[in-house]
């Protein structure tokens, strides 16, 4: 039988607890009454800080594409080939700090930017990306390490080629260093370069055909590189030049200009002395055979041989030399043409070593003699000036010498013909006197010097008649000639023939008269003055 209840049904809460006691429920809007909406992000990927670090301490932003920032990480990239490019293209190498200190700055940024990012991001337990990040930072050390590695040995190489003197290897190995590894910031770096230069210094002299042009490249070589491993090369270079350019110019018959290049040679190799003194040799009797004798240069080639190269087979000959030169440098004494021999022979009487002193004996009997003969074949040729200047020269020079009386009648001889433009003999030595007694005598009151020239010469000198006037009146002078008595008086003796008198009178200038003494003839020879009107 069905029971029905007082009390209307109610329906089951669909909000009430399953298994707890029925509750008033609270109807919630869903709506939300806030207008913005809130968005969950995701939480960012774990990633590890030491391994971003250790990726971008390779030094091109490998820590970045670990990171998955991978528009940092290309930046990084193309900048760190940008400076090595750079790097290259300046010269790095030149300033090593400077450019270390940018890499070391370059990697302090990507360090320190790669852990401001890291520590963004949870920690990650598993540790294969610090040992990926240890083995790239090993990887990049040991790759660089080898780089340099590789630029040392080509630097070695190089330096081992310049040493054999093979530039050419040399040349090639130096590029490299200072090529492709030039970014090792060595200081090779900087030595390949120089070897670079020296190699080019070398092979640029050793390439010259000329001689001189050799010599001259290589002599700066040493100037330049004083520590160059070529410069044992540069010096057997320079004998090999020296000696191919000395004796082409001695067998081209250029001995004097042969013998400086030798002189050169022996700088750096004495053992070509024999060849040196053989030059001097040659030289010595090519000026004896072709005239004109040139004394002093054989003179000085023959010394050079007995002082310098006394042990030589060139040596020996010196002596016969020596006769054979001064025999044909003074053939004009034999040929009666005694001043071109003069200066001949006192270049021999003052010669020193003992290799000529046979020559110098000779030299000094025959010099004086040579001299004087000299002086008075120019007065009969009519050079009275350069008599007298030979003269005074023979005078100077041997002031004891038995020529001298007739040097001085000659000097009186020659001054009478300079003051008379006449042609005057050469008198017999000074104080010769002659049959024909002739006496001076003065009628003014100044002296005369009197230079009297002929068969004898004679120079005397008239004191003042104290009782004379000055001078005479016009056509009155040969009326004061009337006697000589009270009057300066001087008596020579005259040859006979032609006499030319030079008379400086003291107030009134010259008298220039010629007169011929004979025997029988006039022994008075008055000298007066008359005024002009």
């Amino acid at each position: 039988m069905t029971e029905v209840s007082a009390h209307p049904a109610v329906a089951a809460n669909p909000w009430a607890r399953p298994d707890g006691p029925q509750e008033q429920a609270v109807w919630v809007d869903p709506t939300p009454t806030d207008p913005i909406p809130r968005i969950l992000l995701p939480l960012p990927e774990p990633k590890s800080t030491a391994a971003a670090v250790l990726l971008n301490l390779t030094g091109v932003g490998a820590g970045y594409f670990y990171l998955r920032r991978r528009w940092r990480a290309w930046t990084a990239v193309v900048l760190a080939v940008v400076l090595v490019v750079v790097a290259f293209a300046t010269n790095a190498s030149a300033d090593p700090w400077l450019w270390r200190g940018l890499a070391a700055v370059w990697l302090v940024i990507l360090v320190l930017d790669a852990r401001r990012i890291a520590v963004k991001h949870p920690p990650v337990a598993n540790r294969r990306p610090v040992v990926v990040g240890a083995v790239a930072v090993v990887a990049v050390v040991g790759a660089y390490t080898g780089y340099g590695v590789l630029g040392r040995s080509a630097y070695d190489d190089g330096l081992a080629a310049q040493g054999r003197g093979d530039c050419a290897v040399a040349t090639d190995r130096f590029k490299a260093v200072t090529g492709p590894y030039e970014v090792t910031l060595s200081s090779d770096v900087a030595a390949a370069d120089r070897g670079l230069v020296e190699c080019a210094d070398f092979t640029r002299a050793a390439e010259s055909e000329d001689g001189e042009v050799a010599v001259r490249r290589f002599v700066q070589f040493r100037d330049d590189h004083p520590d160059s491993p070529l410069k044992p090369f540069v010096h057997d270079e320079l004998v090999e030049t020296y000696t191919t350019w000395a004796r082409g110019l001695r067998d081209e018959g250029r001995l004097a200009d042969s013998i400086k290049v030798y002189r050169d040679l022996l700088a750096e190799d004495e053992s070509f002395g024999d060849e040196v003194a053989d030059a001097y040799l040659r030289l010595a009797k090519k000026v004896t055979s072709e005239p004109p004798v040139s004394a002093g240069a054989g003179a000085t080639a023959l010394e050079a041989i007995a002082d310098e190269f006394a042990d030589t087979p060139s040596a020996e000959e010196v002596p016969a030399a020596f006769d054979a030169l001064y025999a044909a440098a003074t053939a004009p004494l034999a040929a009666g043409v005694p001043c071109q021999a003069v200066d001949v022979l006192a270049y021999f009487a003052g010669l020193t070593s003992k290799a000529a002193t046979k020559v110098v004996g000779q030299a000094k009997e025959q010099y004086p003699s040579a001299m004087l003969d000299c002086a008075l074949s120019q007065l009969r040729d009519g050079q009275a000036s350069t008599s007298l200047t030979t003269l005074d020269r023979f005078t100077r020079t041997f002031p004891d010498h038995g020529g001298l009386p007739q040097a001085q009648s000659a000097r009186i001889a020659a001054q009478v013909a300079i003051g008379t433009d006449a042609q005057v003999q050469v008198p017999a030595p000074l104080g010769t006197g002659g049959p024909i007694t002739i006496t001076f005598y003065n009628t003014v009151n100044s002296s005369i010097t009197i230079k009297l020239a002929g068969s004898t010469a004679h120079e005397f000198t008239l004191p003042p008649c104290t009782t004379c006037p000055e001078s005479h009146a016009p056509g009155t002078g040969a009326d004061a000639c009337d006697s000589p008595a009270g009057r300066p008086l001087f008596a020579v003796g005259l040859g006979e023939g032609t006499h030319h008198l030079l008379a400086e009178f003291e107030l009134s200038g010259e008298l220039v008269k010629q007169f011929d003494a004979t025997a029988g003839g006039p022994d008075l020879y008055c000298l007066y003055v008359e005024r002009k009107n």
